[in-house]
């Protein structure tokens, strides 16, 4: 199993993932959201071919309307 932090919460998964993948298995809406891995803006684009690994860090960013 490795050790992936989401938004400050440690999450277990039982193998190397995507990006894309970890998202999915969280079930996380992916409208209108930006995702960093380690600090590093990830293109939506990338998001299936961005390994995660073992102690990375992952920060969801989610928009919201207001004034």
């Amino acid at each position: 199993m490795i050790n992936i932090k989401v938004n400050n919460t440690i999450h277990q998964f039982q193998v190397a993932s995507s990006l894309a993948t970890i998202l999915n298995e969280l079930e996380i809406v992916t409208n209108g959201i930006a995702v960093a891995v380690n600090q590093n803006i990830i293109t939506k684009t990338n998001w299936s071919t961005q390994a995660l690994n073992e102690g990375d860090e992952v920060l969801i960013i989610k928009a919201t309307q207001g004034g």
